[in-house]
């Protein structure tokens, strides 16, 4: 079975639309905002459609048995707020905004490189936050010159 991801904000949104019966407003928002977990290209308008239908299904809001059990499921993806990080002076728990304060607080002691890092950690939080596909770059150093 197919699911699609999406920020927990869109899928209130889409939770919204669907106990309003309106479905077409829905499937627009899970095409735009949602990501297929066998799929990189987006939603097609089939899939969003059934996806809707299985939600308004689901909230007992109409009654589409088939969406039920050929549309993707739809989930929202986690919200990533609060993280305990450690610059070496011990642990503590930061929000996500806060970390990027603190990691241009403590460029001098961490270094430029480990700051562009944590800056590039934080977007790709905020990115999964946001229900986009996210991935790691496996960059190996050549250091044989």
């Amino acid at each position: 079975m197919s699911c699609i991801r999406i920020s927990a904000a869109n899928y209130r949104q889409v939770v919204k639309y669907a106990k309003e019966s309106k479905k077409i407003a829905a499937v627009k928002l899970i095409r735009n905002k949602g990501f297929m977990n066998t799929k990189v290209e987006g939603i097609g308008l089939k899939e969003a459609k059934l996806a809707a239908e299985r939600l308004m299904h689901e909230f007992d809001i109409s009654h589409y048995p088939d969406a039920a059990t050929r549309g993707p499921k739809i989930f929202a993806g986690p919200v990533i707020k609060k993280m305990t990080v450690d610059f070496g002076d011990g642990e503590f728990e930061v929000d996500v905004e806060g970390m990027e304060i603190i990691a241009l607080r403590e460029l001098q002691k961490i270094g430029l490189e480990a700051c562009g890092d944590i800056l590039d950690l934080i977007g790709a939080l905020r990115a999964f936050s946001e229900g986009k596909r996210i991935g790691v770059i496996n960059e190996e150093n050549d250091e044989s010159g």
